[in-house]
């Protein structure tokens, strides 16, 4: 495996975030793509993912679903377009995904999708935010997901 400093700089966060906040891994394996912008830990087969949060005014999703007016009661994610999926059973619309944040941990429900995310990255309906952020003001923040 050939040693990249982005691979470097990514298991040297990665290792500092254990120390501030230390969470049992179990047998867990650190899969980094070269170019990434996301680390990837392999958790007894959950992938676990890290990247953004952002926030969004919810509304018609790519999944179907009008979600206008529930984006400050209700618990929604949009996940990249390589995350999504096909269409059908192959989309990851109506699946539960954990996010953990420096202000708590949720469940939110994969409503739509975020075509300007990354692949470690999520966009979120407000309530999302401010329960695993805080302050919506902050605009941006650094979490860890899966899918349940």
């Amino acid at each position: 495996m050939k040693t990249t400093a982005t691979t470097v700089a990514i298991y040297i966060a990665f290792l500092a975030s254990c120390l501030a906040a230390p969470t049992p891994l179990g047998n867990s394996a650190i899969t980094t793509v070269e170019g990434a912008d996301a680390v990837v830990l392999e958790d007894r087969g959950a992938a676990i993912k890290s990247g953004d949060i952002t926030y969004y005014d919810v509304g018609m999703g790519s999944c179907g679903h009008d979600d206008s007016g529930k984006g400050d009661s209700e618990y929604i994610v949009a996940v990249s377009p390589d995350v999504m999926g096909g269409r059908g059973d192959d989309s990851a619309c109506g699946r539960k995904v954990t996010i953990k944040g420096p202000n708590g941990e949720v469940t939110a429900t994969v409503r739509d999708k975020c075509v300007s995310c990354g692949s470690g990255s999520i966009d979120v309906s407000s309530k999302v935010f401010k329960d695993v952020v805080g302050d919506l003001g902050v605009g941006r923040s650094a979490v860890t997901w899966s899918f349940q």
